[in-house]
């Protein structure tokens, strides 16, 4: 598996998002997605299209795309079962024993516009959160991070800016994490189970505490 298909990772590249500064990348990631989660279904999906498109033209993979958007067909999955055990439960108490219609049946099996609507917003922002994650590296966010808080508080000084800047890179990794534990449980024979959660869970946070905890003195170590 390449660097660049794991999940939300960098993608070296000279493109113009690449040079853009990252200080305007920081800002952009939370205004955008505040924007993306307040637009209707239509507005919504034709956003989405255009950034679609913009990751292809910066040269993404589909399958990077489609990695990205994981986190969405996930809770796409989960609502719409929610919404048919809804659709089934109403129609329980409403039949009262009767045989059901082919025009029900086909009800039930309807998505709640509530529903869609969230898809398409949350698909939208892990689209955007995706180019902008692919096209800035740790280091740059670091220093985005840093120019912004300089500049507020006008010093020299960024005390914040590492701890900002290691949570929000630290989600694709805690991702990669997850990956590498979940093919060595595979390649062990394990199977998708609640065994599986219970016994990869704490690893998982084993691992990414150690792991933060080991950047964390690394970053202390340099101011010294």
């Amino acid at each position: 598996m390449i660097e660049g298909s794991r999940f939300f990772h960098y993608r070296t590249g000279n493109t113009f998002l690449h040079k853009t500064p990252a200080w305007i990348k920081v800002l952009l990631i939370p205004l955008l997605a505040v924007i993306a989660f307040n637009l209707s279904v239509q507005a919504g999906l034709t956003a989405w299209l255009c950034v679609l498109i913009l990751a292809l033209f910066l040269h993404f993979t589909p399958k990077e795309i489609i990695n990205d958007l994981k986190p969405a067909f996930f809770y796409f999955i989960l609502l719409y079962n929610t919404s048919l055990l809804s659709n089934i439960s109403a129609w329980n108490e409403m039949a009262n024993g009767r045989i059901i219609t082919l025009e029900e049946f086909t009800a039930l099996f309807r998505f709640e516009p509530q529903y869609a609507l969230f898809f398409v917003r949350m698909g939208l922002s892990l689209s955007i959160t995706s180019v902008i994650y692919r096209t800035t590296s740790n280091i740059q966010f670091r220093q985005g991070f840093a120019t912004i808080e300089q500049t507020l508080t006008r010093s020299d000084q960024s005390r914040f800016a590492d701890l900002l800047g290691m949570t929000l890179t630290f989600i694709p990794r805690i991702v990669t994490y997850w990956q590498r534990i979940d093919t060595a449980w595979k390649a062990r024979g394990g199977k998708n189970s609640l065994r599986k959660l219970i016994t990869l869970t704490p690893r998982l946070f084993s691992v990414s505490l150690n792991d933060a905890y080991e950047k964390a003195r690394a970053i202390e170590n340099r101011k010294q």
